[in-house]
């Protein structure tokens, strides 16, 4: 997509007169020329559809997926109906969560950037199912291409549908960028409100919060400022004020409902979920002097007040899986415990993604966000592991525990056995908190 976005900039600044570049012969056979033919067409189809067919043929025969153009045009259609992107926000703070919706001793699946519709995606849902039963499904989100209402039901409800034909976990899925490409043509409020329809327990917004007598899931919606694919290595996500005041007040509140005789601390852990990254070794968006930084400054001021009660923030957005050091926004300002989970069906090619020269750090930190070693996704020479989560709650405690997928030989109803990470994450008991 960063390659499609250069391409457009170069078509649009090229004289009139400028002759085609030409290409050599075969497939394309690169990422990068897939990327830059896709845009070529998502320009042509607007002002020079006459060059459409013959780019359209060289696409059939590369190895590309025509499908990215997508992104693209479905942006391009909905800039163009002069409307709004959907956004709802609360009349009261205590809308948007849902209590008592899983036992105090569960299973919660965590999967990032599933909704590709692919046999991947499939088989490693299979393999959830088959070996986890859990209760309750999150995806931290994007269905793509462009989220419209046909990607919706064919790459997420059709999968989930096939794989739990009876008695399905409750079901929640994030707003990403990819959900926001086609803006309210999209379909991604309208799959919210159908999801769990069948136990009265719908999604209410694109933000909220889940919760048992000993823990909450807390879901933000990072997508609503990161709609513009031409934008999408570049663009710093933030959040709504609005949306803040109710996160923070979900945080501050975890014991609201609790019901003391079966947890006497009366007060709840929390995960928070994003789409969007807190930190990254290759960055989370650009600083206004367009380097990229390692931490989101927006999301980190955000949430700083109430570090001291998130025990895990979990996100998608890159493909990828991970566990990451302990990082820092600044001196005697510690980040919670950051984990990225987006690696759940999109296929990422060897070898692996490095820092850039100009990252920006915290003035606390002598280098990028680092992984803990010996928990790098492992690959069969050409792409990388899927991977996903399975949270386990056990009254007050929680482990996390992350398991990657070969999709080599991926055959739908045959998922391989699990393949754990020597690693897993735990928390035990919460003390009450002084205001």
């Amino acid at each position: 997509m960063v390659a499609s976005a250069q391409a457009i900039q170069q078509l649009q600044n090229a004289p009139p007169s400028a002759p085609a570049t030409a290409r050599g012969a075969g497939p394309v056979g690169t990422i990068l020329e897939c990327a830059k033919l896709a845009a070529e067409i998502a320009w042509d189809e607007m002002f020079n559809p006459n060059k459409v067919p013959a780019l359209k043929n060289e696409l059939a025969k590369s190895t590309c997926d025509p499908f990215w153009i997508e992104c693209l045009t479905a942006y391009e259609a909905f800039l163009a109906s002069g409307q709004k992107q959907p956004y709802t926000v609360y009349t009261d703070i205590n809308q948007y969560v849902l209590t008592s919706c899983f036992p105090d001793t569960a299973k919660i699946a965590i999967i990032g950037d599933w909704g590709t519709g692919m046999n991947d995606g499939l088989v490693l849902l299979q393999q959830i199912a088959a070996n986890f039963a859990p209760s309750v499904l999150i995806h931290v989100g994007d269905i793509y291409y462009a989220g419209l209402p046909s990607e919706d039901s064919g790459n997420f409800t059709a999968l989930i549908d096939e794989v739990w034909p009876k008695n399905p976990p409750l079901v929640f899925t994030l707003d990403g960028n990819h959900d926001r490409y086609a803006g309210t043509g999209g379909g991604y409020y309208p799959l919210i409100a159908s999801l769990n329809k069948g136990v009265g327990l719908p999604q209410p917004n694109s933000y909220f919060a889940l919760r048992n007598n000993f823990w909450q899931f807390v879901a933000m919606d990072t997508g609503y400022h990161d709609t513009d694919p031409w934008t999408v290595a570049s663009n710093l996500t933030y959040l709504e004020q609005s949306e803040i005041d109710w996160h923070l007040d979900k945080i501050r509140n975890n014991g609201a409902g609790v019901d003391s005789s079966i947890n006497p601390s009366g007060v709840r852990g929390t995960i928070l979920l994003s789409h969007h990254q807190l930190i990254s070794f290759t960055g989370v968006g650009n600083n206004t002097a367009g380097q990229p930084l390692a931490v989101n400054p927006n999301l980190a001021k955000a949430f700083s007040p109430v570090f001291n009660l998130i025990d895990f923030w979990l996100w998608g957005h890159e493909h990828d899986l991970c566990i990451f050091e302990p990082y820092s926004m600044g001196p005697g300002q510690p980040l919670p415990t950051c984990r990225c989970v987006g690696a759940s069906a999109v296929p990422m090619f060897t070898p692996e993604a490095t820092s850039p020269s100009n990252l920006v750090i915290p003035p606390s930190e002598s280098a990028p966000p680092q992984i803990v070693p010996g928990t790098a996704l492992s690959n069969n020479g050409t792409v990388f592991n899927h991977a996903y989560a399975i949270v386990t709650l056990e009254n007050a405690t929680l482990s996390i525990n992350y398991y990657q997928f070969d999709s080599t030989e991926a055959t739908p109803g045959d998922p391989p056995a699990p393949t754990a990470l020597a690693y897993s994450d735990k928390a035990v008991g919460h003390a009450p908190q002084n205001p």
